[in-house]
C-alpha cells in the first residue's frame, strides 16, 4: 500500500493546477498550497477529497491551519 505522502501527492497531482499546470511537488512535501496560488474553491474540494480519501475529518479550514502538505501528510496520519 502507498504511504500518506504517496497517496496525497497523488491526490493533488490529480486535482489541483495552478495557471493549468500542475503543482511540483518536493519529495519531502514542502510546499504550501495556498503560497503556491491554490484557490480556495480547489481548497474546498481538496479537503472533501482528503476526507474521502483518507477516512479522516478535514475541513477546508486544516488546509489553511496546517502550512504545508507535509503537515497535512502528518495531520492524516494522525487522525487516521
Amino acid at each position: 500500500m502507498a504511504s500518506t505522502a504517496e497517496r496525497l501527492t497523488s491526490l493533488v497531482n490529480e486535482n489541483i493546477e495552478v495557471d493549468g499546470q500542475k503543482l511540483d511537488i518536493p519529495d519531502d512535501l514542502n510546499i504550501s498550497l495556498m503560497n503556491s496560488g491554490v484557490s480556495s474553491l480547489e481548497a474546498v474540494a481538496l479537503a472533501k477529497l482528503i476526507s474521502a480519501e483518507f477516512g479522516v475529518e478535514f475541513a477546508v479550514e486544516d488546509c489553511y491551519a496546517l502550512d504545508t502538505l507535509k503537515d497535512v501528510a502528518a495531520f492524516i496520519d494522525s487522525n487516521s
